[in-house]
C-alpha cells in the first residue's frame, strides 16, 4: 500500500517546480513530466523525508528504473530513463542550495542520477523517423479531391504542410493575414501562432510545389470571395457540426473559430495519404521530408541554414542530427561514390 504523502517533501516539491517554472521558464508540460518523475522516485523512496536523502537512493532508483517495465510489458526506453534521472539530478543540485540542505546534501551528489556512458549514448541516439518522399507527397495532394468548400480546405491543410513543414500546433492557429501568396511566405508570430517557444518563425514555400501553390491560393480565394472572410479569421476554420432530425450529427459548413485540437488535421493527412496508397505519414513528417530533401540536393552551406531557420530551429544542427537523416543507401553512395552494389 502506497504511503500518503510527506508534506515537507510536498512543500519542497512545489517550491522546486515554482523555480523551474519561472526561474528556468519550463513550459507546463514540461512541468507536468517533472511532476511525474519526482513522484515515481517519492513513491519508490517510500516517502522518505528528503533531507535524508543519500546517494545509495539514487543508485536503487536507476536499478529500478533498469528493471521497470512499460503498460505493455517492455523494458523502459532510455530516453525516458534519462528524462526521468534529468528530473532528479536538477532536483537534486536545486535542494543542494536551499537552507537547511547545503550540510547535508552535496551538489555532487546529483550526479548519481546518471545513465551509464553506453545507455547515455542510447538515450540521444535520434531514432528512425519515417517520412514520405517528395513524389509521395505531390501523389497524396495530387488525388485529394477539391470541389466542395471542406475538400478546399483539406487539400490547402495538406498543400501548406508540403510547403513549409509548419508543426501541426501552428498550423492550426493561423489566420489568413499570416499568409502572403505574393512572398511565398507564412509569418508565425507567437502572439497569434502557436509557436515552439513561442519564436518568430518567418516560413517560405519550398520550390517544386506548384500544385501545392495553387491549391492553396484556391481556398484562400474561397475564404476572401465565398465566404468573406478577413485577415482575422482563421485560414482554417473548424468545422460546423449540426444535428439532423434522422441521421444524428453531420458536418455543416464552418464556424468561425479555430480547431481546439490538432486531431482534426492528423486525420485529413492520414486519409490522404491512405487514400495514395503511401504508408501513414503524420503531419510532423512533413518537416522530415523537407529536411532530408534540402539535405540531399542542397549545393551551398547557406541553402541549408536556411531551410534551418524555415524550420523554426535555432541551431541548424538540430536539423541535421534530428531531421536531417539520410538513407543507409543514400550514405553508401555519398561516401563510396558508387550507385551499384
Amino acid at each position: 500500500m502506497t504511503k500518503r504523502p510527506n508534506e515537507k517533501n510536498e512543500r519542497l516539491k512545489h517550491s522546486f517546480l515554482e523555480y523551474r517554472k519561472f526561474a528556468r521558464q519550463l513550459s507546463e508540460k514540461t512541468l507536468d513530466r517533472e511532476i511525474a518523475a519526482l513522484e515515481r522516485f517519492d513513491v519508490w523512496n517510500g516517502r522518505k523525508d528528503f533531507a535524508r536523502f543519500h546517494i545509495r537512493q539514487a543508485m536503487g532508483f536507476r536499478t529500478y528504473l533498469e528493471q521497470s517495465k512499460t503498460k505493455t510489458g517492455r523494458p523502459l526506453g532510455k530516453s525516458t530513463m534519462r528524462s526521468v534521472l534529468a528530473t532528479l539530478r536538477e532536483f537534486i543540485l536545486w535542494l543542494s542550495q536551499q537552507d537547511g540542505f547545503r550540510s547535508r546534501i552535496k551538489a555532487a551528489d546529483a550526479d548519481y542520477f546518471n545513465l551509464s556512458r553506453r545507455d547515455e549514448a542510447e538515450a540521444r541516439a535520434a531514432p528512425p523517423r519515417p517520412a514520405p518522399s517528395i513524389n509521395q507527397a505531390k501523389r497524396a495532394l495530387a488525388l485529394m479531391p477539391s470541389t466542395t468548400p471542406q475538400q478546399l480546405r483539406d487539400k490547402a491543410i495538406f498543400a501548406l504542410l508540403c510547403l513549409t513543414g509548419v508543426r501541426v500546433t501552428a498550423l492550426v492557429s493561423l489566420k489568413i493575414k499570416h499568409v502572403d501568396l505574393q512572398e511565398q511566405s507564412v509569418t508565425q508570430n507567437p502572439r497569434e501562432v502557436a509557436t515552439k517557444f513561442g519564436k518568430v518563425i518567418y516560413t517560405f514555400f519550398a520550390k517544386g510545389f506548384e500544385e501545392a501553390e495553387t491549391a492553396l491560393a484556391e481556398w484562400i480565394t474561397h475564404c476572401d470571395e465565398v465566404a468573406l472572410y478577413g485577415p482575422d479569421d482563421p485560414l482554417f476554420p473548424a468545422t460546423a457540426i449540426a444535428a439532423k432530425s434522422n441521421s444524428g450529427f453531420e458536418a455543416d459548413g464552418f464556424t468561425r473559430g479555430h480547431w481546439k485540437s490538432t486531431e482534426p488535421v492528423r486525420k485529413i493527412v492520414r486519409i490522404a495519404f491512405e487514400t495514395a496508397g503511401v504508408p501513414n505519414y503524420g503531419p510532423h513528417a512533413f518537416r522530415h521530408m523537407l529536411a532530408r530533401h534540402i539535405a540531399k540536393n542542397c549545393t551551398s552551406v547557406a541553402e541549408l541554414v536556411a531551410t534551418s531557420q524555415n524550420l523554426g530551429h535555432t541551431d541548424v544542427l538540430t536539423t541535421l542530427r534530428s531531421y536531417g537523416q539520410i538513407s543507409r543507401e543514400d550514405q553508401r553512395k555519398l561516401v563510396t561514390g558508387k550507385t551499384d552494389v
